[in-house]
């Protein structure tokens, strides 16, 4: 496979970048560092057959120190801008482009958005992390959420803004990713749900008078 546009190259590197940095700091979404790793790949085997400056590869790394850094200190926004500065300027360095200014425009453009688009990522990732804690997890109990990794007999479900491990209850089939859940109960860190379609589990109520009896 030949990749010898440096624009398509440098967008490809750019998306990697961009995805498997919103999978870090948002973790569960799979789609979005997927995407990032074959886009990162085919961005680096393009840019072994284009051969890149070592001014460009320096402003690319310093692009990505500087995101890092802006993630670090929660979305510190002179340390943002700096980061999308130095990315639209390694595009325009990394590649010999015989003063084309329409891929220049592309670059300066492209780099832009997608800098722009982490930095959305980081700020809201950072925003998240300093929500204060509203309750304690017991009180999820009930609460519907959504399914992001299959749960057979366990996985993960996205619940009240959060990301959380999760379990079947005992009696509950296997559920998909994208179907919806409630809780049903918090063990630790463990939510233990099932599907929205089904009903709560029936409570033993003579049981629960004898027991009512006793205490009394």
């Amino acid at each position: 496979m030949e990749i010898t546009d440096p624009t398509l190259v440098f967008f490809l590197i750019t998306i990697g970048l961009v995805g498997i940095g919103a999978e870090t700091l948002t973790p569960g979404g799979i789609f979005p560092g997927l995407i990032g790793l074959i886009s990162l790949a085919l961005g680096v085997v393009g840019a072994v057959q284009i051969g890149v400056s070592a001014v460009g590869a320096g402003l690319l790394l310093l692009s990505i120190a500087l995101f890092i850094a802006a993630a670090a200190f929660n979305a510190y926004r002179p340390l943002s801008i700096a980061s999308v500065i130095a990315l639209i300027a390694s595009g325009i360095f990394l590649f010999p482009r015989d003063q084309d200014p329409t891929s220049i425009i592309a670059v300066v453009i492209g780099g832009a958005a997608l800098g722009a688009l982490l930095l959305f990522v980081i700020e809201r990732a950072a925003t998240v992390k300093a929500s204060p804690v509203r309750y304690g997890p017991e009180e999820l109990v009930g609460v519907s959420g959504e399914v992001r990794a299959s749960l057979d007999p366990s996985g993960q479900v996205f619940v009240d803004g959060t990301l959380w491990q999760a379990e079947l209850a005992e009696g509950s089939g296997p559920v998909r990713l994208g179907q919806q859940i409630t809780v049903e109960e918090v063990r630790g860190l463990t939510l233990v749900v099932r599907t929205a379609e089904e009903p709560p589990p029936e409570r033993d109520m003579s049981n629960n008078q004898a027991h009512e009896g006793v205490d009394r």
